[in-house]
C-alpha cells in the first residue's frame, strides 16, 4: 500500500513539478545508467513517468563518481549488489525537458537473473538483445546498437 502511494506522488506530483523547475532555470544534472547483460538478454526498465522501456539508472549525488551512482542506482531500482563494472560505454548530453543532462552509460554483466523490481519502477524485464519490445526509447536501442558494435568510451548526444 505505501509503495503504491510513493508511486502516485513521484508520478502527479514530484514529477511534474519537477519538469517546471527545470523548464525555468534549466540546470546542468549528471546521471548514470547501465546495459544491464546476462548472457545475450539485457534488463530493461519501464519508469513510472515514462511508457516506454529504457535502461536502468539514475541522477548522481554531489560529490557521486558516476560509476558509484550506477552501483547505488541498480541496487535502489532493482536490489542488485554489483562490486564494479565492466567497462564505460560512453558520456552522452541531452537537453531534453530543459535541463543540460550529462549521462554515463556503463555495462554491467551479471552470474545471475536475479533481480527484485522496487516501488519507483512501474516494471522491469529481460529481453533476448536481438528481440527487443516494441516500445522501447530510441536512445536505448541507439545504446545497445553501440553495444553490440563493440564501441566504448563514446561522447556522443543522447
Amino acid at each position: 500500500m505505501f509503495s503504491h502511494f510513493k508511486q502516485k506522488l513521484f508520478k502527479y506530483i514530484l514529477y511534474p513539478f519537477a519538469r517546471v523547475y527545470w523548464k525555468i532555470l534549466r540546470p546542468k544534472t549528471y546521471g548514470a545508467r547501465a546495459l544491464v547483460l546476462y548472457g545475450d538478454n539485457v534488463l530493461l526498465v519501464k519508469n513510472l513517468n515514462l511508457p516506454y522501456w529504457t535502461i536502468p539508472g539514475g541522477g548522481m549525488a554531489k560529490g557521486e563518481s558516476p560509476e558509484t551512482c550506477v552501483i547505488r542506482e541498480l541496487k535502489e531500482e532493482l536490489d542488485l549488489d554489483i562490486d564494479s563494472v565492466e567497462y564505460k560505454l560512453g558520456i552522452y548530453t541531452s537537453g531534453h525537458e530543459g535541463k543540460q543532462d550529462e549521462i554515463h552509460i556503463f555495462v554491467v554483466k551479471l552470474l545471475t537473473t536475479r533481480f527484485v523490481k522496487q516501488w519507483e519502477l512501474a516494471d522491469a524485464q529481460w529481453f533476448p538483445i536481438d528481440s527487443l519490445p516494441e516500445n522501447i526509447s530510441s536512445a536505448t536501442i541507439r545504446r545497445i546498437q553501440e553495444l553490440k558494435a563493440g564501441l566504448r568510451n563514446l561522447f556522443l548526444p543522447w
